[in-house]
């Protein structure tokens, strides 16, 4: 699965993913594999982007029509409860990672839960924006994380302008309800989160952005979609020379409810 546009306000991963279908045709990638592509998970925060010119704050574009941020709603694996540190989701709706009423409360989520269940993907790359990293699930296992290690150093030789950081933590990461701990812990699928476009590129176009869009997008395209889609191919192929992540018992039998 190549997914994007979870956040409204990110239209870089969005056209990332739209551009990355032509490398899996010309690399015949598609013999191998059932390709999904999900260009836009958020058409709500896509559309309001749009609509303001990306001049409004970063949750009424980030988050969709219910002001969620859907990449905090996914249900958590190992019976893991919300924490409070900043980024990991909060419960007041007045943030911009609000996580919702309860997990999966949303539409979007659930039908890509349902999608997801039904099609069980092997690996799954999200695109997202703006921190020029590529971050992978809260692992527990010794081999998992050496595995995400080559995965992820897959996309690094891949890049031909900037090699993304690698962040993961097993120590002090925590589960925050994203898509990457749900693919990987339910569904047994590789996945890691692409953010394209990195803080220093953007602030090295604007010191001070004209809008909230501009500090998370690019005004030139084409070299960070060469940079990335490359960077794609090169993680779904790497995945597919993988088995499964193990089904770890415990994972998935108890998802969190808040």
């Amino acid at each position: 699965m190549i997914c994007a546009n979870i956040h409204g306000v990110e239209f870089i991963g969005n056209r990332v993913a739209t551009a990355a279908l032509s490398q899996v045709i010309a690399r015949g990638l598609n013999a191998r594999a059932e390709v999904w592509a999900l260009p836009c998970l958020n058409p709500d925060g896509y559309a309001r982007t749009w609509e303001t010119d990306g001049d409004r704050p970063l949750g009424f574009m980030r988050k969709n029509a219910h002001g969620v941020d859907l990449n905090r709603n996914f249900p958590m694996p190992w019976s893991s409860r919300p924490v409070t540190v900043p980024f990991a989701g909060a419960r007041t709706p007045e943030s911009a990672t609000y996580r919702g009423a309860a997990p999966a409360s949303e539409p979007e989520v659930a039908h890509l839960i349902a999608l997801m269940g039904r099609i069980r993907p092997h690996a799954s790359v999200n695109l997202h924006a703006f921190m020029g990293t590529v971050i992978q699930p809260k692992v527990r296992h010794r081999t998992d994380h050496q595995i995400y290690g080559r995965l992820i150093g897959a996309i690094q030789r891949a890049q031909p302008r900037w090699r993304y950081t690698r962040l993961a933590f097993p120590l002090f990461d925590v589960f925050t309800g994203e898509q990457e701990d749900y693919q990987h812990h339910v569904l047994r699928c590789w996945s890691v989160c692409l953010e394209c476009f990195p803080i220093r590129a953007s602030f090295r176009q604007h010191v001070q952005a004209p809008s909230v869009f501009w500090r998370f997008n690019p005004r030139s395209l084409k070299p960070w979609i060469e940079n990335d889609v490359s960077a794609v191919f090169a993680y779904l192929n790497a995945a597919l020379q993988e088995k499964r992540p193990p089904d770890r018992p415990g994972s998935a039998d108890h998802l969190m409810t808040w």
